[in-house]
């Protein structure tokens, strides 16, 4: 507790002293304004540094929180709401917000509960990846409707393939005698030998190859919770985001139609948040993943191949992205009037 005090007083500190150094720069590019524009300048730009580290205060508090996803069964993938939280500042203020709220969460965050040997590259990585989403965010809002459905068909079909995707890994899966159902257990799968045998001989089928694949730079002590892990990101979790994301759409497409009864204008004024925040979240998580892939493979000499290592990565950053999207897309939907009033978004 402790801690996360000082780490909000060093934030607020921090945004004191950003603001002081954007209020000097306005002074400096527009020397004829007066007082009370200053003043004006000033205070809003201390409600902005205000909010974003009240957000940077609840991600830190959230960083090491996380809950285990049930349908991943025992091997899940555990779902943190930290990302939330560091995604605001970049939707209401811009990059650059998002960017220092970002970098500051995993700076502070080490040193609260330091794991490893600390590295800037993923604090600069998170400033690149917060940046990002403020600037994707910046240009998915000013597009116009057409651009908005392309991205509805975009996410449509994405959602159709990782439900198609998932389940043929799942069916493969069981088809093999890998899996026992729709989950799988570190229990029911084969030791590495025997399992690497069972491929290479061609006894299996290509998604079963592929979680092969995704599981072969593990070693003999973790490989059997390594391939259940896989497996289960791969089956039935890419399913579970298919199956998520194309009810969703259903639903929205319903209130839509019912909306178009009530008010023709309706559609016009539908705005397509949830399609923009997660086109903007999703982009710049698989830029940052790609990126941080290619540092850990470089800094610790992994000898896996790239696309061995970066694959389980990347699905695992779908998920999360796609998850955190829909929270994020609520929260923004239930505050919009409240943000619009303050002059946060357009």
């Amino acid at each position: 507790m402790v801690v996360l005090i000082v780490v909000v007083i060093d934030s607020l500190l921090l945004c004191i002293l950003i603001n002081l150094i954007m209020q000097y720069r306005m002074m400096l590019k527009s020397p004829g304004a007066n007082k009370a524009e200053l003043k004006q300048d000033a205070r809003k730009r201390t409600e902005k540094m205000s909010i974003t580290a009240m957000m940077l205060a609840f991600a830190l508090a959230l960083k090491y929180f996380s809950i285990e996803l049930p349908l991943m069964g025992s091997n899940g993938l555990r779902f943190g709401f930290a990302g939330i939280f560091t995604a605001f500042p970049a939707i209401l203020f811009g990059p650059l917000y998002g960017g220092i709220t970002s970098a500051l969460t995993d700076l502070l965050g080490f040193f609260m509960k330091p794991t490893g040997d600390y590295n800037f590259l993923f604090t600069l990585m998170g400033f690149v990846g917060g940046f990002l989403k403020g600037l994707l965010w910046l240009l998915f809002k000013k597009s116009g409707r057409g651009l908005a459905k392309a991205a509805r068909w975009i996410f449509l079909g994405i959602m159709c393939f990782f439900l198609v995707f998932g389940l043929s890994v799942t069916v493969s899966l069981n088809r093999d005698g890998i899996t026992h159902g729709i989950i799988a257990h570190t229990e029911d799968i084969p030791e590495k030998d025997n399992m690497t045998t069972r491929i290479e001989a061609g006894e299996v089928g290509a998604p079963t190859k592929f979680v092969g694949m995704l599981t072969s730079s593990k070693g003999a002590k973790t490989y059997q919770k390594s391939f259940a892990t896989n497996a289960n990101l791969a089956g039935i979790g890419i399913a579970a985001v298919g199956a998520a994301g194309l009810i969703f759409m259903g639903v929205k497409t319903l209130l839509r139609l019912r909306a178009k009864k009530k008010d023709p204008e309706a559609l016009k004024k539908d705005n397509d948040v949830f399609i923009k925040i997660l086109f903007s979240i999703l982009i710049s998580g698989i830029v940052v993943t790609t990126i941080n892939s290619k540092i850990l493979i470089e800094l610790y000499g992994i000898k896996a191949p790239f696309v061995v290592y970066w694959l389980p990565r990347l699905a695992e950053e779908i998920i999360v992205c796609s998850l955190q999207a829909y929270v994020i897309a609520v929260i923004y939907k239930a505050c919009e009037k409240l943000f619009r009033r303050k002059g946060y978004i357009d």
